[in-house]
């Protein structure tokens, strides 16, 4: 089982993290990284089966937040679908309490840019395996980003970029990692607000990034960056520009209203 922080535990929803806890992980003997042989696949449970009471809840909970088209939270979610390094960094921002600017964390980007080369095999392997469908499928319902060229759903490989930038942004500036996790929750909760992942697909992607991360984190060549990216980062805290006082108080209401407890 990936080790979770109380922090990290805390930016779940209730009902939601019941749910991700009580999902069955082969038994893994020793030190808790996963060995490099292990296929990452296995690491995950399968999706719902079809027609099954959870892949019922996640059709309810697509079909109720089509609600949410071109409200400020819609508007979030299709932000949170630009992956590219400075929007990425961006969003973290308010978790940060002061705006992180790509040109000036290079460290940062290198260990995002690192990360993201251990993570997106991994997804890419999964949602081959999984084969799932995504939830706009075969109906004309409303998604906030264009819905050619996705893949298949599960796990949500946006909802596993979020979880592990906010992994690492808290590894480097621990003070605030409470925070990040809050922010990497929502980020994997606009998936569900876009429309194109279930909501499973996101406690996947949860679940997933822990793991995943772990195994950076704990990679004997990766300690040098972390370093750099972490003494780039305290040194941007202590020059600091405020972020967007708006989009601070977007992204807290947004915290309060999880679509994942059944709160739209």
């Amino acid at each position: 089982m990936p080790r979770l922080s109380h922090a990290r535990l805390a930016a779940l929803p209730a009902l939601g993290l019941a749910a991700l806890m009580a999902l069955p992980l082969p038994a893994r003997a020793g030190d808790s990284t996963p060995p490099a042989s292990m296929a990452l696949p296995a690491l995950l449970p399968p999706p719902p089966a079809p027609g099954s009471a959870p892949d019922m809840a996640d059709r309810q909970i697509f079909a109720t937040t089509r609600a949410l088209r071109d409200s400020p939270r819609w508007r979030m979610a299709t932000e949170d679908a630009d992956l590219a390094f400075p929007a990425m960094l961006h969003d973290f921002s308010c978790a940060a309490g002061f705006t992180l600017d790509a040109s000036r964390l290079p460290h940062v980007v290198a260990a995002l840019a690192a990360l993201q080369a251990v993570t997106k095999p991994a997804v890419k392997a999964q949602k081959e395996q999984y084969a799932r469908p995504r939830p706009f499928e075969g109906n004309t319902l409303p998604v906030c980003t264009p819905s050619t060229g996705l893949g298949y759903a599960y796990p949500s490989g946006h909802t596993v970029a979020g979880w592990t930038t906010a992994l690492l942004l808290g590894r480097l500036l621990p003070a605030r990692e409470d925070a990040f996790m809050q922010r990497a929750r929502v980020f994997g909760e606009s998936r569900v607000i876009c429309g194109v992942h279930w909501a499973s697909d996101v406690w996947a992607g949860y679940m997933d990034g822990s793991l995943l991360f772990e195994r950076f984190e704990n990679a004997p060549e990766q300690q040098a960056l972390l370093a750099e990216a972490q003494t780039e980062l305290t040194e941007a805290a202590r020059n600091a520009t405020p972020p967007d006082a708006a989009r601070c108080t977007r992204e807290a209401e947004a915290a309060q209203h999880s679509v994942l407890a059944g709160a739209p």
